[in-house]
């Protein structure tokens, strides 16, 4: 029996790995993300002038350019924006059927606003630029008039320095709702977008499998040559499998596109993509996040894992119920339903913080692996409670799998949707 079991097992993750869809699906994955994490070397690689500074050239009547770049750059710099380049130009607007792509900034003097100003291009100037160019010319109108004011270069200077400003947060929580959205956004993209994708996938290849076989008729041959219960659990381990696979897959082709990312980079892209890196691990590690895995990985790891199986027993379930793959599409519905709710309610957590009905939802199985580990991890779950929510999940999945078995022992050899419903119902009493 160790044997055909090991069999069925070996033979289902087959039939969904060792096919020809699986490899192609994965090497598109593969393109994909590479894709999505070099996106803009590989724009670059086809061509244009997308490293190309902006220029902006300057007509001044006043004498005030040093004043009007300076600013510029600065704000530039502020908004970390450097792709634009300053030019003084007295002589541009001489021939004005050759102005292209620049943009010409004139400066005027005014005998009743100290400053007047033009800005001059053949396309409409992109919003940024433009409110950039107007943010300037009033900080250059504001130094005009303090220039005419007999003031001295030292009063000067202080009137034009920016405020030092101490920011005081007396409320403690709030200090830390930054951060824990910066948290809660990781953690949904790092967690629980690829979990709600593998699970997605899985259901649907369990759903297809099971509806395969039985609309070949390949089921009849299965099951008078070992038990359903076998059966059911081959299926549902090799769908664990299938998911591991997948996702260990996709954590090596995440590691392909950042690798070929530090090679494409250049030294100072390199040292800005470290720095990065950098700047996220320190905010996770004053967040206490890494503090937080090790404490509770092993409870996160046994949800995760019995979660997959629960949505795997669900899954065979609703599969042995249908005759075809339409059926059941359908039928898998509130299944889909149940996985949405969890995603969006996790989205939904950093924003609604604390509160009580996310807390109660976090305990229901099948939406807990989504809502758990985002409220454990941006702090407002206890290691106690996530045990709790995964000790819930464990002991649902074991009556799902009870009382589930029941009725796939019925359902898997049933070829007639005929009071489906009222057989399946019955089925659950019945002993084993």
């Amino acid at each position: 029996m160790k044997n055909k079991f090991k069999y069925l097992i070996k033979y289902s993750l087959k039939k969904k790995i060792d096919t020809k869809w699986f490899k192609i699906v994965n090497v598109l994955l593969l393109i994909l993300i590479v894709f999505l994490v070099n996106m803009d070397y590989l724009i670059n690689l086809f061509g244009g002038d997308f490293e190309d500074k902006e220029k902006i050239y300057v007509v001044d009547n006043v004498g005030s350019f040093d004043t009007f770049s300076s600013y510029f750059n600065a704000l530039a710099s502020e908004l970390d924006n450097g792709e634009y380049e300053i030019i003084l130009d007295q002589d541009i607007l001489q021939d004005e059927s050759a102005i292209d792509d620049e943009v010409i900034v004139v400066l005027n003097p005014s005998n009743t606003e100290y400053l007047e100003g033009e800005i001059v291009s053949f396309d409409t100037v992109s919003r940024t630029t433009y409110e950039m160019i107007v943010n300037t010319m009033n900080a250059v109108k504001s130094e005009l008039v303090l220039n005419t004011s007999g003031l001295t270069p030292e009063q000067i200077a202080s009137l034009t320095n920016p405020v030092e400003i101490t920011e005081r947060v007396l409320n403690s929580d709030a200090q830390n709702n930054e951060t824990k959205e910066n948290v809660g956004a990781i953690v949904t993209t790092v967690l629980i977008v690829p979990f709600f994708i593998l699970i997605i996938t899985m259901v649907q290849m369990l759903g297809a499998e099971i509806n395969d076989e039985k609309t070949s008729r390949g089921m009849e041959i299965i099951i008078s040559s070992v038990p359903a219960k076998t059966h059911f659990i081959s299926k549902v381990i090799a769908a664990l499998s299938y998911v591991l696979i997948q996702g260990a897959l996709l954590l090596i082709f995440c590691g392909i596109a950042m690798l070929l990312r530090s090679v494409l980079a250049t030294s100072a892209e390199a040292t800005g993509t470290v720095s990065m890196f950098s700047e996220i691990i320190t905010m996770l590690k004053s967040a206490g996040i890494f503090s937080l895995l090790a404490k509770g990985s092993i409870v996160l790891i046994i949800l995760f894992v019995v979660s997959f199986i629960a949505y795997a027993i669900a899954a065979a379930i609703l599969a042995s119920m249908t005759t075809n793959i339409e059926d059941f599409q359908q039928l898998q519905t509130p299944l889909m339903i149940i996985m949405l709710v969890g995603y969006y309610v996790a989205l939904m957590a950093v924003m609604f913080d604390g509160s009580i009905f996310i807390e109660i939802m976090a305990y229901i199985p099948l939406l807990s692996v989504m809502i758990a580990p985002t409220l454990y991890l941006i702090g407002e779950m206890s290691l106690l409670s996530l045990a709790l929510s995964t000790l819930l999940t464990v002991v649902v999945t074991y009556f799902l799998y009870k009382y589930g078995l029941r009725i796939y022992k019925v359902g898997i050899l049933n070829y007639s949707s005929s009071k489906l419903w009222r057989k399946m119902f019955k089925s659950l009493g019945n002993k084993e």
